[in-house]
């Protein structure tokens, strides 16, 4: 494979990506509005430590997996940031929710 090949190739996993990030936000966006409803709070440590053992685990290559779990992490964030945006507190301030406190 060329440097061109290659760069095809990324391009169209980076598509893909985009589309599943779109996927994830939507059902992200349905978790916030259940947690909202429900008075649950937006982190869920052992949902994510459970998450992260059983998706590190699919990757076989052993030196991707740091990068991998730091790819999680970082998706994980942005999710709680998302859900944090969604699930406004009323009349706080700072960007917590109500729920975190």
């Amino acid at each position: 494979m060329d440097l061109n090949e290659a760069r095809e190739a990324i391009d169209a996993v980076d598509g893909e990506m985009a589309r599943l990030f779109v996927r994830r936000m939507e059902a992200v966006r349905e978790i916030a509005a259940y947690k909202l409803a429900h008075g649950l709070p937006t982190e869920d440590r052992e949902r994510e430590r459970l998450m992260e053992e059983r998706l590190c685990a699919l990757i076989d290559d052993a030196g991707l997996r740091p990068y991998y779990l730091r790819f999680l992490e970082n998706t994980v964030e942005l999710s709680k940031s998302y859900q944090r945006g969604l699930m406004p507190a009323a009349g706080e301030s700072g960007g917590e929710t109500a729920v975190e406190k």
